[in-house]
Parts: structure tokens; sequence; C-alpha cells
């Protein structure tokens, strides 16, 4: 696995950890439309893991966008998965 492979990969799971967080949260405030829709999103990120094209990718980021754009999320998953570096521990 080259170095792209690996930060992908770094990202992708960071962005499905806050998911679940945001999961829990929500789930904490009954909203369930919101975590239906979350999980909506993010249910396609592990089939990428492993291999992702650049096809892939474009589809990735409509998922995201698509639900940021609906609710807003604090959590902001495009860009912490464009713009911002995952941590090294999540």
């Amino acid at each position: 696995m080259n170095a792209t492979q690996q930060d992908l990969r770094k990202r992708l799971l960071y962005i499905l950890h806050l998911g679940l967080t945001e999961i829990r949260n929500l789930a904490l405030g009954g909203e369930h439309r919101q975590i239906a829709d979350l999980a909506d999103a993010l249910e396609i990120l592990p089939g990428f893991v492993n291999e992702c094209r650049e096809n892939d990718l474009e589809l990735i980021r409509f998922v995201l966008k698509t639900y940021q754009d609906k609710y807003h999320s604090a959590f902001d998953y495009p860009a912490r998965f464009d713009r911002y570096e995952p941590p090294e521990r999540f």
C-alpha cells in the first residue's frame, strides 16, 4: 500500500469514527431521521477502505456533501475528508 492509499484509508476510517460519534450524540437527542441519513452516507465507506478509484472519490465527496448540506453538521465531513489531516490517533 502506498502513501496515498494509506492516507485515504486513514481519512475514511476517521470519517467513520466521527460519524459513529455523531450518531451516538443524535441518538441521545432522538434525531432518528438524521441518524438514518448519516448511516446512509457512511455505509458505503467501508467498501473503499481497501480499494478506491477516482470515480469512487467523487461518490464519497457527493454523499458527504449531500449530508452536510442537509444538516450542516458541526463535524463537517467534506472538509475533514479533503482539507484537514486526520489525527494520529482517534
